[in-house]
């Protein structure tokens, strides 16, 4: 099996600052992995076929993988 991964930072949050690249990307995902710091207006933008896992990265001091 191949593929390919894709980093896309979501910013500060808004989905109308991606990059018109990321919206694409994020569109025609099969699997997106996303931290708890990514809003749902930037989840919405993922096609509704992939599967979205998130990862459980929080903001602070104490951030820590949860899954």
């Amino acid at each position: 099996m191949s593929g390919k991964v894709y980093l896309v930072g979501a910013g500060p949050g808004d989905p109308e600052l991606l990059t018109l690249k990321a919206a694409r990307l994020l569109a025609g995902a099969d699997v997106v992995l996303h931290d708890a710091l990514v809003s749902d207006g930037v989840l919405a933008m993922v096609s509704r076929a992939a599967e979205i896992i998130n990862v459980g990265k929080t903001r602070g001091p104490q951030a820590a993988y949860t899954g």
